[in-house]
């Protein structure tokens, strides 16, 4: 089970995430000495027994154990304690301290699993999903040698689908429009691609069919494949042109286009092995199709050992191909497509151009490759004593001594003011303005992307910045606006926990400069106080178990195609436990995944989570 901060910690964590802290240990023992009390004291008088405010009933729940039965009852007093709504204005308010125990404890019971019941080890809800534009090419240019962005050339669109990352199955379907670009990239494929060899036609279909479909290829499939080339034949059409009919046919399959899963006997979730196995492997780690090793141990069967397994794992990492494992997660975890966007004021910022948009964006991504190639631990994305910068950047940065395009290490003295993700320019430009910064979409990316928590959505009502000043003033600074829109009752519960965060880098301007005039003091919810990047830092280092839980989730969700359910949350606490004992390396999280019950074992579809 994941360990619990210590109440210090706890309390900091609580200012952080709005009273969110880490899963407390035995949620039912501490429900009567701790969280009952609360209840009675602040709660009961509207949703007791005499009176069911909402529906909701606190009084019947007298026990832990009978508490943790109430999972969808806790969740939604979880968001109304973390938004500021319960209690409500006009009741007695929770002190710090009682807030952030009632929100531990809300957090461990609205996600309370027991992981010595084998019932609660589930390996969440199935997925059918279609290869992403990136796992498309990827797979042609290892099946066939053709490495030509094909889908561009005939206009297939950009994946869209909703979610945080383009490997979510929600989004990955085949409309029919679709569908006609695909049999058009198939014609480009057959144009380019070298001829096949084979001791006769069959054996080249058969060869091509079972790499393209990732699993071996039953006699009834290829016979209808072979169906076509004899058609061809029987027109009068040359070999060479006849065989391009079944390869045709392979290219614009459900079993190449979609990663297909088939359904096994039974209504018992069954452990994955051999060639589907492999594929999630594969796609994990390198976005494209298994190479000749693993599908040979995959179809051996001895991907069931374990240490071939993790022996797989750690090749494959090490391989150039895992670039794309940190450069795809990288850029939709961190959000670094929204830098396109990005478009500071020539006005303001003359330095400003493409060149160095694109060496922010390759800084972040290098920072991570280079974590995995040498397996550092993932708290130096916390805060390191290094960066990866070429000359143009370290330029950007202030920073002496580096020539050149390419991107090296660069050690960091204390008054570089870089080192981790939030030195980057790539992040402060991401979540600036125009011509300003703003600390409240950086304390916004902060609690989505650090710690997994993002905030909920303005309410309509709360309105812009606009500054309201008497006549006569002076000009209100920045975070005075802030401050005199926070106030207003639709938006000071979220700005108490996002503009802290935000205000602490100010000292970077909306490009990521650092600039040495600037009020970078912060105020938590708590009403612990620090000052700028490096307090800022403690803050995140003292409250790493939160962002570690956070990296785990988003990789799990990558790996896996759709979002982290409460079913996995046993997997979730046994991968952590492992990454903090290996002192919180890259290769950790990535063998955890590979290991966990969601990415070992499916259900049929019909069963129920």
């Amino acid at each position: 089970m994941r360990r619990a901060l210590g109440v210090p910690a706890a309390i900091l964590l609580a200012g952080i995430l709005s009273a969110q802290s880490a899963p407390v240990d035995d949620p039912a023992a501490r429900f009567a000495s701790e969280i009952r009390p609360i209840l009675e004291s602040h709660c009961i008088r509207c949703h007791g027994d005499k009176k069911q405010k909402g529906g909701v009933d606190f009084g019947r729940i007298a026990t832990g154990p009978a508490a943790l039965k109430e999972r969808k009852l806790w969740k939604k007093a979880l968001v109304q304690v973390e938004q500021g709504e319960m209690p409500p204005e006009g009741e007695k308010p929770l002190t710090l301290e009682q807030k952030a125990a009632l929100t531990a404890w809300l957090r461990s019971a609205a996600s309370y699993v027991d992981c010595a019941d084998p019932a609660e080890r589930r390996p969440g809800p199935p997925v059918f999903r279609r290869l992403n534009r990136t796992e498309y090419l990827a797979t042609v240019r290892d099946l066939t040698g053709v490495t030509q962005d094909v889908a561009a050339e005939v206009g297939m669109p950009e994946e869209a689908t909703g979610t945080a990352f383009d490997t979510s199955a929600n989004g990955l379907v085949l409309p029919p429009a679709l569908l006609e670009k695909h049999f058009a990239a198939a014609e480009l494929i057959l144009e380019r691609m070298k001829p096949l060899k084979g001791d006769s036609p069959r054996a080249i279909v058969a060869a091509f069919a079972k790499r393209a479909y990732r699993r071996p290829v039953a006699a009834d499939e290829l016979d209808r494949l072979m169906a076509l080339h004899q058609r061809g034949l029987s027109r009068g059409e040359p070999e060479a042109k006849a065989l391009r009919l079944p390869l045709k046919a392979v290219l614009v399959s459900p079993h190449f286009l979609f990663r297909v899963e088939r359904e096994q006997a039974g209504t018992k979730p069954v452990l994955i092995g051999g060639p589907e196995l492999a594929v999630r492997l594969s796609y994990f780690l390198w976005s494209t199709m298994p190479d000749e090793a693993l599908a040979a141990d995959a179809e051996a069967g001895r991907l069931s050992d374990p240490a071939v397994l993790e022996g797989h794992v750690r090749r494959m990492l090490a391989h150039p191909k895992a670039r794309s494992l940190t450069m795809n997660f990288a850029t939709q975890w961190l959000q670094l497509k929204k830098l396109d966007a990005a478009r500071p004021s020539t006005e303001f910022f003359p330095t400003f151009n493409n060149k160095l948009k694109q060496a922010m964006r390759d800084e972040a991504i290098t920072f991570l490759d280079k974590m995995r190639e040498e397996d550092r631990s993932v708290l130096d994305l916390l805060d390191s004593d290094y960066a990866w910068l070429n000359e143009d950047l370290a330029k950007h940065y202030g920073i002496a001594g580096v020539a050149g395009k390419e991107f090296r290490r660069v050690a960091l003295k204390p008054g570089d003011h870089r080192g981790g993700l939030l030195g980057m320019g790539a992040i402060l430009a991401l979540t600036s303005h125009t011509s300003r910064t703003s600390p409240t979409l950086r304390g916004k990316w902060i609690l989505e992307s650090i710690y997994g928590t993002p905030p909920p959505p303005p309410p309509p009502d709360a309105g812009t910045l606009k500054e309201q000043r008497k006549k006569g003033e002076e000009p209100k600074t920045f975070r005075e606006l802030m401050a005199q829109h926070a106030v207003q009752p639709a938006c000071a519960s979220c700005h108490r926990r996002i503009d802290p965060l935000g205000f602490a880098l100010e000292n970077y301007d909306a490009v990521g400069a650092w600039r040495d005039k600037a009020d970078t003091a912060a105020v938590l919810p708590t009403g612990e106080t620090f000052d700028g990047i490096a307090g800022l830092k403690q803050v995140l280092l003292k409250t790493r178990d939160a962002f570690v839980r956070n990296m785990i989730e988003q990789m799990m969700a990558y790996a896996l195609g759709r979002d982290v359910v409460d079913g996995d949350e046993c997997a979730v606490r046994e991968i952590q436990a492992a990454v903090e004992k290996s002192g919180n390396r890259f290769s950790a999280i990535v063998i955890g995944v590979v290991n966990s019950v969601p990415m070992r074992y499916r259900k049929n579809a019909d069963l129920k989570e």
